[in-house]
């Protein structure tokens, strides 16, 4: 595709007062520039087949341009969760004036975020045939709208840590008063093992409370991975419920292994939360929220679906048409910045969903978010052998040329023994779902004291160690160095949660024969790491 000025069979008065609406100025065109350096550009109907008028010069990345002149049209630049919705956004029957979305920059994946800003070219008999366009560099928009959402979120995060610490305290009151009331010397050995025992729920509540508190404060976006959300959607009950006043009732619909998708899973618990907290407002002390889940097809796409239902006040309908615009609230307090639904509708939009807000038949505000699922996946079908050639008659058994047999290692007769290290919880990620209904044998340790004594009393029985390091952990990489000195460890693999594998140091890379990203897909890490223990 050439960046160069075309001719196009429109009258210039029509072409050029599309541009001059296009850049919000009715009498210069020269004020298109004022919405920021890029292309203008058009886009022939009904095909869409684009033409460039000009460009500005390091509006983009120059890898960009190059890309550019590759592809034949516009709609392969989109990234993939948003296509579809981006052809949605061009057609005339929901023609948008204005889109955000991520185009893809070089081929190495790098994805940049740009505004469209959008005007119909009509011919004389008033017929559109082209869509004139400017596209600008969105990044600061991006940028700045991420770092206020993290604001935000830490401001619902703070309000459930609160609550987590007025329980912590509550607990610790418990321990104390109990441990005070039976100190005494002569108590009755009955009455002291009860109160030992009350003593043991109330460490392993606080020590509960603990890791949420520890889990909220780094709860920051990640990296997308494979989850069943139908348990994803039920894990958030507990958070909800820090969030909502004492006796809230929370309802939820959801089954499980019903829904695959590949999400970044704190940004959608993010999502939720904001939800709840919007709720919450509404609601006061009676609330009662819904969250159901279901699939459906839309589009030709399997989706899931989630309505979101409570029982406060609803929307009014100019609150329904700018609700998901950022900053629009109807709260006056400073604490609320009028972000939640923004969060959530540019979540959905970032995975090629979408988000409808309503209200309930009798009470209450609806929010249903659309989201794509992953599609299920099919061997293909052997083909058919050949039928023998009339004119090529086969050769006897005798004549055949011999096939030098392929020799193959034998299979497993038991499934691998491994030891696993994790830093955080990992009871629920994909991979250990996928090696326990393998058959492997998995011990988990959270300490690594715990896992080198595992070791080195049945390091002989044990085909392995595999090590899932999170980002903030600083207790992975003197374990793995421990490993690799270890006389009972001949092998050690190495999963990445939340951080890149390019991160990870040049030394535990040596020492780990498998080095691999968490966020890869289970079935695929499982053959892995089955091949390498085998």
């Amino acid at each position: 595709m050439n960046f160069q000025t075309t001719s196009f069979p429109v009258p210039a008065n029509d072409l050029s007062a599309a541009i001059r609406e296009l850049a919000g100025d009715a009498t210069s065109e020269s004020s298109l520039a004022a919405l920021g350096p890029g292309i203008t550009y058009l886009l022939e109907l009904p095909d869409r087949s684009p033409r460039f008028f000009s460009r500005t010069e390091n509006a983009f990345p120059p890898a960009f341009y190059k890309l550019l002149d590759a592809v034949t049209t516009w709609d392969e630049l989109v990234v993939e969760p948003q296509r579809e919705t981006y052809q949605q956004a061009v057609a005339l029957n929901q023609f948008e004036t204005e889109a955000r979305y991520r185009i893809q920059v070089n081929r190495r994946g790098e994805t940049l975020p740009v505004v469209d800003y959008r005007a119909l070219v009509r011919n004389e008999s008033g017929q559109a045939v082209a869509i004139a366009g400017r596209l600008v560099d969105d990044t600061f928009h991006s940028v700045a709208f991420d770092a206020l959402a993290r604001r935000s979120w830490k401001e619902i995060a703070g309000c459930m840590t609160r609550r987590y610490l007025h329980d912590f305290n509550n607990t610790i009151a418990g321990i104390y008063s109990l441990s005070e009331l039976y100190a005494e010397p002569g108590s009755d050995p009955k009455s002291t093992a009860e109160a030992m025992g009350h003593i043991r729920d109330c460490s392993i509540r606080a020590q509960d409370l603990t890791k949420k508190i520890r889990h909220l404060t780094t709860l920051e976006a990640g990296q997308r991975n494979y989850f069943d959300l139908g348990d994803l959607v039920k894990e958030q009950k507990e958070y909800m419920e820090a969030l909502l006043p004492k006796g809230a009732a929370i309802e939820i619909d959801a089954a499980s292994g019903q829904h695959p998708i590949q999400i970044d899973a704190n940004l959608f618990r993010q999502v939720i939360l904001h939800l709840t907290g919007n709720a919450a407002d509404a609601c006061g002390e009676d609330a009662a929220l819904q969250i159901r889940l279901t699939r459906a097809n839309l589009d030709r796409r399997d989706c899931a679906v989630i309505e979101f239902s409570d029982n406060g006040c609803g929307f009014k309908p100019d609150e329904l048409e700018n609700a998901t615009t950022p900053f629009y609230t109807t709260k006056s307090s400073d604490k609320h910045p009028g972000l939640g639904l923004s969060i959530a509708s540019k979540f959905a939009a970032d995975l090629g969903g979408s988000i409808k807000l309503g209200n309930n038949p009798h009470q209450g505000a609806h929010i249903r978010l659309v989201l794509p699922l992953l599609e299920q996946e099919s061997k293909p079908a052997a083909p058919p052998a050949p039928e023998p050639s009339a004119q090529t008659p086969e050769l006897p058994l005798a004549e055949a040329p011999a096939t030098p047999p392929v020799e193959k290692a034998a299979p497993r007769s038991t499934p691998p023994k491994v030891l696993i290290y994790s830093w955080e919880d990992i009871a629920r990620h994909p991979l250990l779902i996928a090696l326990q209904n393998a058959g492997w044998d998995t011990r988990i340790h959270l300490e690594p004291g715990e896992l080198l004594l595992d070791l080195l009393q049945d390091g002989q029985q044990l085909d392995g160690v595999i090590v899932f390091k999170s980002a903030l952990d600083e207790k992975a990489e003197p374990l793995i160095s421990e490993l690799g000195h270890a006389r009972n460890c001949d092998k050690v693999a190495l999963i990445a949660l939340g951080e890149s594998v390019d991160a990870l140091s040049l030394s535990a890379k040596r020492i780990c024969g498998l080095v691999a990203s968490g966020s890869s897909k289970p079935s695929a890490l499982l053959n892995k790491l089955a091949s390498y223990f085998n």
